[in-house]
């Protein structure tokens, strides 16, 4: 049985639009963060980190959106996550890229643009906003020069990375950071954007 605790933000949308690509029959659990259910007792026994998602696996939990994506596709043997080394190195190598880059400063707009009015946190902090936009500005023309040689991440197929990197850069209407600079990124997330994956995904919300 595989149930995800979640919320509609970025890290758990990888999750869910993976799930729902590999066709994987879950359930899932609404973490409302405006409550603070991340920090409660029971939902601390899941994870130690206090946030989300989270996956249950029978009596398993796994916190990180990046290894829940991955379990998720062992799971199901799927070639979305190839098991030759090298082409499965090639998925870790962008999941990575965007753990610690790229999606990290669309998270940070995120957060700012967001979360925080969301929240009653604050006005956005203007020199995080600075430093996420020169990074993204940065990253993204070095992934826009790969996709015009690539149709996909890793090269000709798609893999679970495609699905995971879309959390990220469909962030960018959000929080008004212009893809018109990086045409390739842009065809690219237009064409994983037609998959099922997201509309599937959306309804857990409804």
């Amino acid at each position: 049985m595989f149930k995800v605790y979640g919320y509609p933000t970025p890290n758990t949308y990888k999750v869910l639009y993976v799930a729902e690509e590999l066709n994987i029959n879950y359930e899932f659990q609404l973490v409302d963060l405006a409550k603070g259910e991340q920090k409660a007792a029971t939902f601390l026994q899941k994870t130690p980190i206090g946030k989300v998602p989270v996956l249950q696996h029978d009596d398993h939990y796994l916190f990180e959106s990046g290894a829940i994506s991955c379990y998720l596709a062992e799971t199901q043997d799927s070639p979305l996550y190839p098991k030759d080394k090298f082409e499965r190195a090639l998925v870790n190598q962008w999941m990575d890229f965007f753990n610690i880059h790229l999606g990290r400063w669309f998270n940070t707009l995120y957060f700012n643009k967001v979360i925080r009015p969301k929240f009653g946190m604050g006005d956005p902090d203007p020199k995080e906003l600075e430093e996420a936009i020169e990074f993204l500005n940065q990253q993204s023309k070095i992934v826009d020069e790969h996709l015009e040689k690539n149709e996909y991440f890793t090269g000709d197929k798609l893999t679970i990375i495609d699905i995971f990197a879309y959390a990220s850069v469909e962030q960018s209407a959000v929080v008004d950071f212009s893809l018109e600079p990086y045409p390739n990124l842009k065809s690219w997330l237009e064409k994983i954007g037609k998959r099922d994956f997201l509309a599937k995904a959306l309804k857990r919300f409804e």
